[in-house]
């Protein structure tokens, strides 16, 4: 008889395709070895009408062996040869499902997929893996490479300075737009010489293009990188990007030797008149010829951007820094003449709106000023401003 414990072996073995009273009689032969047919029939609790039926179908299904000779005596076979084709058939189909179910979950996920996508895949570097690749791409560049830094990219960039003498050496074009936080960093003139850089407001990520078929972006955090090709849509992207950074970043040699806070808001200054302000100022030359004290008061109600408390050298230094930035230019003061001259070197780059900025900062300051002349000599834009009074030092 079956104990509690294994009451429940009948009904499993229903599973591999055997009755009820197959499955008692097999558990009886099992834990009580070769027995006649009367005693399976006994133990198993099994009619006796039954039993002899039901052993020829166990032999039948090779999970028993019954003997010639009377009294009929039946054994089992033992379960793990009696199964093992059973099971190896199950598994094989198992496998067979797994892989019919791989395919259908393949077929979905095409569907799924955009119309004309395309996987790309790339790869996760270790912040020292991240310095040794990139250093490789550089020195094996060709043709260009462009970087939009912030400070930690640009320390990083400035280790593979062996990488960039060599690609630079090779007529490779290297371009950096460096975020102003990267101002009064040694790493700057740690760069070799033959590389462009220009500067913006800030920077959000480190991201370095080469030769178009390489990118890699760095995280600030751990240094950490990405790399992948840059041949798809998505690098297309970033190299329009920054081209479009590049077109509104403001030169950076004229900034080095200038205090990082001057030159942070040199650069902010010069992005007010050329983005905002100038369309505004020369409708003041238009209309009136009046020097617009009230140029001061706009630049801080709309910019934000505070000149009022400044003094007279303050201002002018900031201007000169701003002027360098935005056009190559420059200021002087001739301090006998009571004379200040602002001048531009670039044709597209107009002067006479940071002429009207500083006017408007004497005039409110009480320094009544006019404008004397405006002129080109040399290919440079020239514009004197005269002082009522001297400038206090």
């Amino acid at each position: 008889m079956l104990n509690d414990s294994n009451s429940d072996l009948p009904g499993s073995l229903e599973e591999f395709g055997l009755s009820k009273y197959e499955a008692r009689a097999y558990l009886t032969m099992i834990g009580k070895g070769s027995l006649a047919a009367s005693e399976i029939a006994y133990y198993a609790n099994l009619p006796r009408t039954k039993i002899y039926q039901t052993l020829k179908k166990l032999e039948k299904k090779r999970l028993a062996v019954v003997s010639r000779q009377k009294p009929l005596i039946c054994s089992a076979i033992p379960p793990e040869e009696a199964f093992s084709e059973i099971v190896n058939l199950h598994e094989r189909r198992v496998k067979n499902m797994k892989k019919i179910v791989d395919r259908l979950q393949k077929i979905n996920d095409e569907g799924q997929r955009p119309k004309g996508s395309e996987e790309r895949r790339y790869f996760v570097l270790d912040a020292n893996s991240a310095l040794e690749k990139i250093g490789s791409l550089i020195a094996g560049s060709r043709s260009s490479i462009t970087a939009t830094l912030d400070p930690w990219g640009l320390r990083l960039l400035s280790q593979c300075r062996p990488s960039l003498v060599r690609a630079v050496t090779n007529d490779v074009q290297v371009r950096m737009v460096l975020g102003t936080q990267c101002l009064g960093s040694e790493s700057i003139s740690s760069l070799p010489e033959g590389i462009e850089m220009r500067m913006i407001d800030s920077v959000a990520s480190n991201l370095i293009i080469v030769d178009s078929t390489h990118m890699v972006s760095v995280d600030s955090s751990n240094g950490k990188a990405a790399l992948f090709a840059s041949v798809d849509s998505f690098g297309a992207l970033q190299s329009r990007s920054f081209e479009e950074a590049w077109s509104k970043a403001s030169e950076v040699k004229p900034l080095l030797g200038a205090e990082p806070s001057v030159a942070k808001k040199a650069i902010e200054l010069a992005r007010i008149v050329e983005n905002g302000l100038a369309a505004r100022m020369l409708e003041y030359t238009v209309n009136s010829t009046e020097v617009p004290a009230e140029l001061v008061d706009l630049m801080e109600e709309k910019y934000n951007f505070k000149v009022a408390g400044m003094s007279a050298a303050e201002v002018m230094g900031l201007i000169d820094s701003a002027l360098r930035i935005s056009c190559l230019g420059g200021l002087k003061h001739d301090r006998n003449n009571n004379i200040v001259s602002l001048q531009s070197k670039v044709d597209s780059k107009q002067v006479l709106p940071w002429a009207l900025v500083l006017a408007s900062y004497f005039k409110r300051a009480g320094n009544e000023p006019r404008i004397m002349q405006q002129g080109r000599q040399a290919g440079v834009q020239l514009v004197h401003l005269r002082l009522a009074k001297p400038i206090a030092s």
